[in-house]
């Protein structure tokens, strides 16, 4: 890792452990660059980079502005909070499946509607699927890349290419449940089945149900204490 990708990810680390709170100012370019010993150049090649991240609002000639990046980020936003926590938070990973329940029945209908024979080619893969987290979680990745790709809308894909380091680190934790591994094995081998016949309305239907099946296999597994942390979480949001 370079020396800019360096700063980056400890001013990142700063704004979500709260060392700098929205609506706060930051150093000075000057101030940073002696800092962290680097040339005002790359300093300012940060601060633009945490900019189109949605950490920073820029002004000219004055002290960058740290935003409230849960209301004022992107989708890089949400990689880089991954991407810089040693391990996925579990509001996280609602916050997320409370996404899937929106999008991914919308591209599963439009999959199996244009192109039931390859969602019937990838789900027929499960006949060789192994029951360990890592196999789960590189296999629903797949399922879900490809029934986005098959759906043709392409922003469909692309949003979900933005998840990518993130879903295969929250779907690792997710699959360490062998219970939740078994509702994913059902709900694929039930999907498998609508695609065989076609019935695009269904596997919409089913889709919704298993993303919001998911979200509750979560959330139940959380301790008091987590569940009290999760709430807290999403209700100062």
């Amino acid at each position: 890792m370079n020396r800019t990708a360096m700063v980056e990810k400890e001013l990142i680390k700063a704004i979500l452990q709260g060392e700098y709170v929205a609506g706060s100012q930051i150093e000075t370019e000057r101030e940073l660059a002696a800092l962290y010993e680097l040339g005002r150049p790359a300093i300012r090649e940060v601060l633009q980079r945490l900019s189109h991240g949605g950490w920073l609002t820029l002004r000219k000639g004055q002290r960058a502005i740290v935003n409230d990046y849960w209301n004022g980020g992107n989708i890089t936003t949400i990689v880089d909070i991954i991407e810089y926590f040693d391990q996925v938070p579990d509001a996280f990973v609602l916050y997320f499946l409370e996404l899937r329940i929106a999008l991914t029945p919308q591209y599963v209908q439009k999959a199996v509607l244009l192109n039931y024979p390859k969602v019937v080619g990838l789900l027929a893969e499960i006949d060789e699927l192994t029951d360990t987290a890592e196999a789960f979680a590189s296999y629903d990745w797949k399922v879900q890349k490809e029934l986005a790709r098959l759906s043709e809308n392409p922003l469909f894909s692309l949003v979900l290419n933005s998840f990518e380091p993130a879903y295969l680190r929250m779907a690792l934790k997710y699959f360490e449940s062998s219970f939740r591994r078994e509702a994913s094995l059902s709900y694929y081998k039930k999907l498998l089945s609508y695609a065989l016949s076609g019935d695009d309305q269904q596997a919409e239907k089913l889709s919704q149900e298993m993303m919001k099946k998911s979200y509750d296999l979560w959330k139940n597994q959380l301790s008091p204490d987590e569940r009290i942390g999760v709430k807290f979480k999403l209700d100062s949001i």
